[in-house]
């Protein structure tokens, strides 16, 4: 069930950046259309900047899970199993702490933006905490996947990121 859920939440946030890769793609499709016609189109510039951040950030998890980050693994490559496993741990444990770092002081810092009524500079002024949010949003998100990895490690199953690694390579799809 937590499982399904977690799997959920991965799918939805790389959803989340598909949806905003797309606008982005309206945004600037918008803007080509609009200088035939000598309109101006306020903050499109600003608002295309604002969904590729959100689109980093809620693309984040949802390539951690299908192992398309990068990973360096010359070193690892070659340690026998259980250091290999050692190193793996002590990477996951780090990337938690980080990530869950990053998912505190993006909240913070959202929250302030909402507190202290901060807005955004440009011809559209929006409140900066609502562009905020889904930088928030994904870091709580990758957190929730390097957590999760983490927990599958130490029951002594597979990182996610691994495993996608190993299924391309058996069907000869990485190099």
């Amino acid at each position: 069930m937590l499982r399904r859920f977690l799997d959920g939440l991965y799918a939805f946030s790389g959803l989340l950046a598909a949806v905003c890769i797309i606008g982005i793609a309206l945004l600037i499709a918008a803007q080509i259309v609009s200088r035939f016609f000598l309109l101006y189109l306020p903050s499109a510039d600003d608002f295309a900047t604002m969904l590729l951040a959100a689109a980093s950030f809620f693309g984040l998890a949802y390539t951690l899970r299908h192992g398309n980050h990068i990973r360096v693994v010359l070193l690892t490559s070659r340690l026998p199993p259980r250091p290999r496993w050692a190193v793996e741990l002590f990477c996951l444990l780090v990337a938690v702490l980080l990530t869950g770092a990053i998912a505190f002081y993006t909240v913070q810092t959202t929250w302030f933006s909402w507190y202290l009524h901060d807005y955004t500079l440009g011809a559209i002024a929006i409140p900066k905490w609502i562009p905020q949010c889904s930088m928030a949003a994904g870091s709580i998100f990758l957190f929730i996947a390097f957590l999760d990895d983490l927990v599958v490690v130490l029951s002594g199953g597979t990182a996610s990121y691994a495993a996608a690694e190993a299924a391309e390579q058996s069907l000869g799809l990485h190099e």
